[in-house]
């Protein structure tokens, strides 16, 4: 199916301007008219394919003024598929002059009703039309009977059936465009509406919406469960969950709180951190926000299969299971939890109460949340280094993807809901975040927090735009944000800020920070950060003046850095306010290769070493000399933050080693000093240490050698033990995995054992990834089949899996092998409207370091084909990719031949 089509609407109210701009009471003077019928008809169409267009919900917004849904839904436990019934109680703001449509994807439909009256309807698998000579008043009752398929792809009303005890679980998951698998709406987050369900589940189920339930009717073998009436909000955060969870309670000064998880999981969930974390959040964000919490009670279900972290339902919130760790959790992991309970509560607010018009400013409601989130644990929580764990996360991750070819404004046109599903990326959430944790830096934290304030005030209940939002924070601070909005929100790409100083008599005499950009993106900009100066004293590096500066242009010039002693390193953005790569000027370059274990602030020694490794990325650092720095210097690091970072360097490096053309001796040495830092790392940890977690995590991502592997497969038997070092079952399945890789021992027999010990679905999808990476044609084969050919017959989750395992970087050759079937699928794969299976797909194109793997892509993307915005995204992405490995691999040989 050709999905170009779909967007013909795209010009739309551009060639009927005069009729989308009218007034009701013009629109209808006019409709007699052979113009108006004429506009009419020209605006008839809605194109045959999935998905809704931007200027389609622009017509249906002039349409409809007010829709309310009355839902009823049938599940069981048993069947593939539930049945249904919605009245959409619709209110037009005019008499229609065009069909109506009504979003409703892959379901059959029995029947509609206009009023109590049967109505002849088309339905195309996509959407539902209604011709406007039976809705020819202001206010109907539209009746559709329907059912629908259950999901297994995570998406709509999924269902999951627990291997170990055979119990049901439903749930649903909507954003941006699924709403309408559970029942036929108008699915665009700019038609609010309230809720009334009823659900009619087996007798022994909990069932979870927006509401809570106002009466359980018993009739046998089932319950009629029937709630209230919600608050208005967007369809995409509506809810239904459904099973024989496991359930506890608490309460939020006076909110009421619930967790749910399944049974088989139930004794892994630790709800007093569930409880602690939302509680602080709570407290938080209504006082930060001035605003009570909005929809009464607050339910949190943790789920499986499901595609994201979390999702910010309406007072019904879904976790991935992820967040329940099978053993004992790190830090990190702990506040990864924290971190995500809040950044859905921050949305019950901003998104759920105040919401976006439409996907184009999905960046606002996510990046805010990202922020909020972080200033939440920051400031209520016991977690005192969330900032650093912001940078080593978040910032990275945004930092990332704005150097890549498919970076984007931050602020940016989206003319589809399958656009709007490729842009949950690290711009939309990590440099969105980064630039509003910003803002109150150069607005002031109270005045940043008081135009928040009011903006929730003033639209609640309502949909927003951006300038709703910047001119509520303007007006808060007295600013004019016009410039700052051109220059953050409206233009890609990373600016990089590196400083310049001389000294005289041991003085500054002069220091400017210089800023650049890319060539493609060359806006420069203004922010406020600050200039760090450090110098040795009693035996550290300490901070000796830390400078507030706000930059602009080319160069500035710090002024007051001057008559300040002279220091041995400058950091230039020195806490981490300003978002821009950092580049180190040759001195402190110098000196930081000399000290970095003497930095006495941890965060600092943090952000050295990403710009350590920054230099590798850009192939201006020869990635074997990053590997000796490494490991000369990172044995003695004692922060859990700073060790995360070099650990997965090392681990990125080892891979990067494999892909590389280079000296096969050299590249031994190399890939065996990574693996035996590691061991030797794992070995030394502080007993039961979330460091030794750490490091275990790196060794089986680098064990290679017959020995190494050795002590794998000893650690999994038990015949070896490191002091502290619980193995759960997620840690057993690394090892397991590990030994498949490299064909070592009975690999096969391991993974039938595990399984005979723990059969539930996390062991199940561990199994299968550990089959898949196995470096064999025929397995490679087999699972190509199944994602490619057989993927009806399996969870998504079971094909991310595969799909994930299938081609680790020293599996080039089979890579190679199987190119041609992979791409060979592209046409099938490109046609489907699961935008979550075109995700899965694109992970079979690994990193190919060569030139043959650049062309491979280029090809693809040159082809002339029409590529779902995922993928094509993908594979830009992979081609630039590619070539930064091409780059990094020539600055290392070039140094070698040097």
């Amino acid at each position: 199916m050709n999905r170009s089509g779909k967007f013909a609407l795209g010009v739309l109210c551009s060639a009927v301007l005069a009729a989308c701009s009218l007034e009701p009471n013009q629109l209808q003077a006019t409709a007699g008219t052979s113009t108006a019928q004429a506009l009419a008809e020209s605006a008839v169409a809605r194109d045959n394919a999935p998905g809704l267009s931007e200027q389609y919900a622009k017509l249906r917004k002039q349409q409809i003024a007010q829709v309310d849904y009355k839902l009823s839904v049938t599940i069981a436990k048993s069947g593939e598929a539930f049945s249904g019934r919605v009245i959409a109680d619709t209110q037009f703001r005019r008499n229609l002059l065009q069909p109506l449509t009504i979003d409703f994807a892959g379901g059959e439909v029995q029947g509609i009703q206009v009023d109590g009256k049967t109505v002849p309807f088309e339905y195309n698998g996509h959407f539902i039309t209604i011709a406007p000579e039976h809705l020819k008043g202001r206010k109907h009752a539209i009746a559709v009977d329907y059912t629908h398929a259950y999901s297994t792809n995570g998406s709509g009303l999924h269902r999951f059936q627990d291997p170990v005890d055979g119990e049901v679980y439903m749930y649903t998951d909507f954003e941006p465009y699924d709403a309408n698998r559970l029942f036929p709406q108008f699915d665009q987050p700019n038609l609010k509406a309230h809720y009334t369900l009823d659900v009619t589940a087996p007798k022994d189920w909990s069932v979870i919406s927006s509401v809570r339930e106002k009466n359980i009717e018993q009739k046998g073998e089932v319950n009629h469960w029937v709630f209230p009436q919600t608050k208005q909000f967007s369809s995409y955060v509506f809810s239904l969950h459904a099973g024989p969870f496991t359930q506890w309670e608490d309460d939020a000064d006076g909110i009421p709180l619930r967790l749910f998880a399944r049974k088989s999981l139930a004794q892994y969930v630790k709800p007093n951190d569930w409880f602690t974390f939302t509680k602080q959040s709570f407290e938080f964000f209504q006082k930060y926000f001035e605003v009570d919490y909005p929809f009464v009670k607050y339910d949190q279900v943790i789920v499986p299969d499901f595609n994201a972290g979390a999702m910010e339902n309406v007072a019904a919130v879904t976790f991935n299971e992820g967040y329940v760790s099978r053993g004992e959790k790190t830090q990190a992991q702990r506040m990864r939890l924290a971190n995500v309970i809040a950044h859905e509560m921050a949305h019950m607010w901003f998104g759920d109460l105040v919401t976006m018009n439409w996907w184009d400013d999905l960046w606002l409601n996510e990046s805010f949340a990202t922020y909020m989130a972080n200033l939440a644990l920051a400031e209520n929580s016991e977690f005192n280094d969330a900032w650093e764990n912001f940078y080593l996360g978040t910032k990275q991750w945004a930092y990332g993807e704005d150097q890549l070819p498919t970076t984007h404004a931050i602020q940016l046109p989206v003319k589809n809901t399958d656009e709007a599903f490729a842009n949950f990326d690290g711009i939309t959430y990590g440099k969105g975040g980064s630039i509003l944790k910003q803002l109150p830096y150069y607005l002031g934290k109270e005045e940043f927090r008081k135009g928040v304030s009011n903006y929730l005030k003033d639209l609640s209940y309502k949909n927003s735009t951006l300038d709703d939002f910047m001119g509520h924070l303007g007006k808060a601070a007295g600013k004019d944000l016009d410039q700052w909005q051109q220059q953050w929100l409206y233009k890609a790409g990373l600016n990089t800020i590196a400083a310049n100083f001389q000294c005289e008599d041991g003085k500054i005499a002069s220091l400017t920070i210089e800023q650049s950009a890319p060539e493609e993106y060359p806006v420069l900009r203004e922010q406020r950060t600050q200039v760090g100066l450090y110098n040795m004293a009693g035996g550290q590096m300490v901070l000796s003046k830390a400078i507030p500066v706000t930059y602009a242009g080319a160069s500035t010039e710090v002024t007051a850095a001057k008559g300040e002693a002279c220091p041995q390193i400058v950091y230039p953005n020195e806490g981490d306010w300003a978002f821009a790569k950092v580049n180190l000027d040759k001195v402190s370059v110098d000196n930081m290769s000399k000290h970095i274990n003497d930095f006495d602030k941890p965060f600092t020694r943090l952000m050295l070493w990403q710009s350590l490794f920054d230099s590798v990325s850009d192939a201006k650092l020869p990635l074997d000399e990053f590997v000796s720095f490494a490991i000369s210097n990172a044995g003695v690091e004692t922060d859990i933050n700073v060790i995360r970072l070099v650990s997965r360097y090392l681990g990125t490096s080892y891979a990067f080693l494999d892909q590389f053309q280079m000296d096969g001796a050299k590249r031994t040495r190399l890939q065996l000093a990574i693996e035996t830092f590691a061991w030797e790392q794992l070995q030394k940890a502080p007993a039961g240490s979330d460091t030794q977690k750490t490091w275990f995590g790196t060794f089986t991502g680098v064990a290679h050698t017959d020995k190494a592997l050795a002590n794998a497969r000893n650690l999994l038997r038990g015949e070896l033990t490191i002091d502290g070092l619980k193995l759960d079952p997620d840690m057993r399945w690394s090892l397991i995995t590990l030994q498949n890789q490299h064909l070592y021992s009975d690999y096969a027999q391991a993974i039938k054992s595990e399984l005979a010990k723990d059969n539930s679905d996390r062991s199940q999808l561990n199994a299968i990834a550990a089959e898949a990476i196995r470096p064999q044609q025929e397995i490679k084969a087999k699972w190509l089949e199944n994602l490619l050919q057989n993927r009806d017959e399996f969870k998504l989750a079971q094909l991310k899996y595969a799909a994930g395992a299938l081609f680790p970087t020293e599996q080039g050759g089979l890579y190679d092998a199987n190119v041609e079937r992979i791409v060979g699928a592209l046409d099938d794969v490109n046609s489907s409207d699961a935008s979550e299976f075109v995700g899965t797909y694109a992970r079979l194109f690994p990193l190919s370091c060569s030139e043959k793997g650049i062309q491979q892509m280029t090809e693809i993307l040159d082809s002339g084909k029409t590529l779902n915005p995922l993928l094509e995204k993908a594979l830009k992405n992979r081609r630039f990719r590619n070539q930064s490995c091409l780059n990094m691999a020539a600055a290392m040989n070039g140094h070698s031949a040097g």
